[in-house]
């Protein structure tokens, strides 16, 4: 295991070709030298005090949120002068708060399988790993989900290799969907239509594929552990929901995790696919330019900041992996001029817009939807 992530880093390392070792020859290298010296200030690796505080504020903020919505539950439940339009919406506030809760313990879970969370000295790692494993319970994912993780920071958007889903909310290029019959491109229109999609992707993602006690495609690098699979099953399902249900916020546990786990995939896919994107061929495909030009900023409301720890800020996480989230929006808003103009700013318009994008077209070298494709395709067959 420890080798694996020691040749993962290494093969990382290797092909970061953002920051040259040689002086620059031109001013864009220039400027990629200007930016990696500044995204490499010490100070923006956090502080074990700061990382603390944050862990601190999602525990607690898990506890007391399970207090008062037991002692809420009790209170509904023997008050008869509590119309049932109150209590619904007391209910789904509480599913919701619940919900942002666990979005925010799941960020600090991937800070720490990148080793950002806490850094620097043994008993610093050891405080990541820690919080790694604690952070694990309270957003009931299993810990090796983060080594999947590290592969896909390695290979999104790299159409060349097989070492991981070059895309894992988008399947399929124009050239497979054409080739399939027509049955089948009705059916993925079925699947990947955006409500079924984004309603049952994290779903099926957190209760079943991340539960499954074999690995779906095992000719694939990775390090599944059957361990971390039955521990964090048993926590769920053994521990969590009966806990709830013993407390009488089953339904409002179930639904805040289902809003989490729906949440979670939407913004994984808001972070890398939109109209441009970034999907190349191995021979092209670089791994600056998947960061600044593969993933997104996506502009989130401030009340939801809290609890989305930073991650919209998604260039910068995939260009340095160990700033912590709770970092990157300062590091973004003390950049020098210009750094990040390529970047793509997602407002709502565009995250509707990404909800559509089904297929990366590689004639206009955009995402697109599979009514744009068959149209082209038509159109080229009828020219």
């Amino acid at each position: 295991m420890v080798a694996f992530r020691l040749a993962l880093a290494r093969r990382d390392a290797a092909r970061d070709e953002s920051c040259p070792h040689a002086a620059p020859a031109t001013a864009e290298e220039a400027t990629k030298d200007s930016l990696c010296r500044y995204l490499d200030i010490p100070a923006f690796r956090g502080t074990p005090l700061r990382s603390a505080v944050v862990l601190m504020q999602a525990a607690g903020g898990m506890a007391s949120w399970w207090v008062l919505a037991t002692w809420t539950a009790d209170r509904l439940a023997a008050s008869s002068s509590i119309g049932p339009c109150v209590c619904l919406a007391l209910r789904a506030a509480l599913a919701v708060l619940w919900a942002g809760l666990n979005l925010r313990s799941f960020m600090i879970f991937h800070d720490c399988g990148h080793g950002s969370f806490f850094q620097g000295s043994k008993r610093m790692r050891m405080a990541n790993w820690l919080t790694l494993h604690v952070s694990a319970v309270m957003c009931a994912t299993p810990p090796d989900w983060n080594v999947g993780h590290q592969l896909h920071h390695a290979n999104v958007g790299n159409l060349g290799q097989d070492d991981y889903d070059w895309g894992e909310t988008v399947f399929h290029t124009s050239s497979q969907f054409v080739a399939m019959p027509a049955w089948k491109q009705q059916l993925w229109r079925v699947l990947r239509h955006p409500l079924p999609f984004f309603s049952l992707a994290g779903v099926l993602t957190w209760y079943f594929k991340m539960r499954l006690p074999f690995e779906l495609r095992p000719g694939r690098k990775a390090a599944y552990r059957f361990t971390d699979k039955l521990l964090s099953a048993l926590i769920v399902f053994g521990v969590r929901y009966p806990a709830a249900h013993a407390c009488g916020i089953f339904s409002l546990v179930l639904l805040g995790d289902y809003l989490a786990m729906t949440m979670g995939v939407l913004l994984f896919h808001w972070q890398h696919v939109y109209d441009h994107g970034y999907v190349r061929g191995s021979a092209e495909w670089k791994l600056r330019e998947a960061a600044m030009h593969g993933s997104s900023l996506a502009v989130v409301p401030t009340w939801l900041k809290y609890f989305t720890l930073g991650i919209e800020y998604h260039h910068i996480h995939h260009f340095r992996m160990r700033i912590p989230g709770y970092m990157l929006r300062e590091v973004h808003e003390g950049a020098p001029s210009g750094a990040f103009d390529d970047v793509t700013v997602l407002d709502a318009k565009g995250m509707w817009r990404s909800l559509h994008l089904q297929v990366w077209d590689e004639a206009t070298q955009r995402y697109a939807t599979f009514d744009e494709v068959l149209k082209r395709s038509e159109a080229a067959k009828a020219a």
